[in-house]
């Protein structure tokens, strides 16, 4: 059976339909497939200029501000046929833009790995594009209106991919120029065996082996202090509106049964990543907030908040109501 292959299109559009690629890249998997723009076409030839196959990439206006011009976001899949040997970008009935595909995926030689400070380090050598004949698409009638001539130089690019046991598939780092690239296991958001993979692009077509095998190991969750910042200064007698978080290796958030809040090392508050505190009185306090799951040791972060003495404005108010707080201590 033949393994199926799909070319990720990317580019640009300007207000004058200009049309300008991006480095895009090939892949076994179609990936997130959404509705096209029905006005646009990618359109996959073969050697005689013949239309194989056409699919409507999205086309969506880029941010910009009220005096930019225009501009779009063209990304498409196109399915990769043995006989298709070029790509075009049509609007209607007009071609915006054709490249040549390359015959065959860049080449690798094998690379090699050493172990490095909290994970292993890559080395390649260079690949290079394994560019089509032109002659033999350039033929009268083979490029229509002479879009293939567009073409731009792509340069090599590098990407490294972990390939888990559990099947996940997590891009490490892309757009990679060099040659060497150092891969910190202690940031991977997943846990479990693996292998980590090298990926060459040419701006159209990869080519993926595989390098280096990973045993990433659990780690336990780390825990935020949203709000206050640390160092925050408050009035006194305004209330403290607090917000922590928890998160796991992966980044996702983790539930608050285990949480607890503490101000100079007095708890006040359980099971929750929202509370609030009143009536603090002036000076520095600690606050504090823990995390502890049965299965790892208690995690921990503080900030220090500053209350403010209270003011004339106050006083005068506490002496309307029959209570005064103490005065500042001299010095």
């Amino acid at each position: 059976m033949t393994t199926l292959s799909y070319l990720h299109i990317r580019g640009t559009l300007a207000e004058n339909m200009t049309y300008r690629p991006k480095p895009g890249h090939e892949s076994s998997r179609p990936g997130r497939r959404a509705e096209g723009h029905p006005d646009f076409q990618l359109v996959l030839l073969d050697r005689e200029g013949r239309k194989l196959l056409s699919v409507a990439p999205q086309v969506s206006e880029s941010c910009r501000s009220a005096d930019d011009p225009h501009r779009y976001r063209v990304r498409g899949i196109l399915p990769l046929r043995p006989d298709g040997v070029a790509y075009e970008v049509w609007r209607r009935d007009a071609c915006l833009y054709g490249a040549v595909i390359p015959a065959k995926p860049p080449e690798f030689t094998a690379p090699y790995y050493h172990p490095s400070a909290n994970g292993v380090t890559l080395h390649w050598q260079s690949c290079e594009r394994q560019r089509e004949a032109r002659s033999e698409i350039d033929a009268p009638g083979s490029a229509r209106d002479g879009a293939l001539d567009n073409e731009p130089p792509h340069r090599m690019t590098y990407s490294i991919v972990a390939e888990m046991e559990s099947g996940r598939r997590i891009t490490v780092a892309r757009g990679i120029t060099g040659l060497a690239h150092n891969v910190d296991l202690s940031r991977m958001p997943v846990r479990g065996s693996g292998t980590l993979c090298l990926v060459a692009n040419d701006g159209i077509r990869s080519a993926q082996v595989s390098v280096a095998p990973i045993n990433v190991p659990s780690r336990p969750p780390t825990v935020h202090i949203v709000s206050p910042a640390p160092d925050t200064r408050i009035p006194f007698g305004q209330t403290l509106s607090i917000l922590g978080c928890c998160l796991d290796m992966a980044g996702q958030p983790c539930a608050p049964e285990f949480s607890a809040w503490s101000i100079d090392g007095r708890t006040f508050a359980k099971g929750t990543f929202v509370t609030a505190l009143e009536d603090l009185p002036p000076g520095m306090h600690k606050l504090t907030l823990t995390y502890q799951q049965p299965q790892w040791d208690r995690v921990d972060v503080s900030a220090n908040i500053d209350v403010e003495l209270p003011d004339e404005s106050y006083r005068a108010w506490e002496a309307l109501i029959g209570e005064t707080q103490p005065p500042p201590k001299s010095a």
